[in-house]
């Protein structure tokens, strides 16, 4: 029995009515953490789901890479190329960085790994934009990109705002540096409303209250990843799935908060859709060993979102 191979992938649709001309259908997927414990099936399920979407755009919602010790891994980094030309052949795909795809080890070389004690890895957005410059992905950081009037804006969320010197306290959620990004955006008349086109936010792990920013009230769309349905499970991935729940305890939005903003789709104020796609894997390669070997109970997740 091989316990790290999936059962099946989750493909949850939702339309979002904004005013488009013509639909735009948006594919989500990320936290692929590509590593020797994740199963190349996996990555085979949602590359059969993007197919069958046939998506307008695929946005990559960051942590694709596990560990900074995967740059140096020659195997793995051939295996996330492989997978980025083929979203880029599939549609036009851009992504957002992660926290995972910017850490340091502790003792500072990129060969090792110890989540929470970790520090940014200097070299991280080099390395990630020439990744994307040689498999066609857009990387956007604080940018934007265009399909047919829909507007896709990626912030960039520093991972010194999940990991801290040892001894320090580990911040959750210090946004400043992407607040500042948004009003500098705003100050651009960027983030205008205007007729025919809607606004997408997309970043990596969810926002908190910084969606009540008065620049971002022209969003109609915000997308994460990260939380991978909750981070903490409450009982076994796949058996929740099939009953359509699978609720988390902590993830990084006020620290505790409620299990409707750990996965799926949330309306917000009443009018803008707050997506969160919960990735590929339940676990990550510096989980304790016995742990990792649950990421067979983990369904591949590819979230449909059609934009009318």
């Amino acid at each position: 029995m091989i316990l790290k191979e999936p059962i099946f992938c989750r493909k949850p649709v939702y339309e979002v009515r904004a005013g488009l001309k013509e639909p735009v259908k948006v594919a989500l997927t990320g936290d692929w953490h590509v590593s020797y414990i994740v199963s190349k099936k996996q990555r085979k399920l949602m590359a059969e789901r993007l197919r069958e979407i046939r998506p307008d755009v695929i946005i990559l919602q960051g942590d694709l890479f596990d560990t900074p010790k995967s740059f140096l891994d020659s195997t793995l980094t051939a295996e996330l190329k492989k997978t980025l030309e083929l979203c880029a052949k599939i549609a036009p795909t851009v992504m957002v960085l992660g926290n995972h795809d910017q850490l340091l080890a502790r003792h500072g070389s990129p060969k090792t790994h110890s989540d929470f004690l970790s520090r940014v890895w200097p070299g991280a957005v080099s390395e990630w934009r020439k990744i994307c410059r040689e498999t066609g992905v857009k990387l956007l950081i604080d940018d934007w990109f265009e399909v047919k009037g829909l507007r896709i804006f990626g912030f960039y969320q520093d991972a010194e705002t999940y990991y801290l010197a040892p001894g320090a306290t580990v911040r959750m959620e210090d946004f400043k540096r992407m607040k500042r990004a948004i009003k500098e955006l705003a100050s651009e008349d960027m983030l205008k409303p205007e007729e025919g086109k809607v606004h997408w936010f997309a970043a990596h792990a969810p926002i908190g209250e910084l969606y009540r920013m008065k620049e971002l009230r022209s969003f109609d769309v915000f997308s994460f990843g990260h939380t991978h349905g909750g981070c903490v499970p409450i009982g076994l991935d796949v058996l929740e799935d099939l009953c359509g729940g699978h609720w988390g305890l902590i993830a990084p939005f006020k620290r505790l908060f409620p299990a409707r903003f750990m996965r799926g789709r949330e309306i917000v104020n009443g009018k803008a859709s707050y997506i969160v796609n919960t990735g590929m894997v339940m676990t990550q390669e510096c989980a304790p060993k016995p742990l990792q070997y649950l990421n067979f109970l983990k369904a591949a997740e590819v979230t449909e979102v059609v934009v009318r």
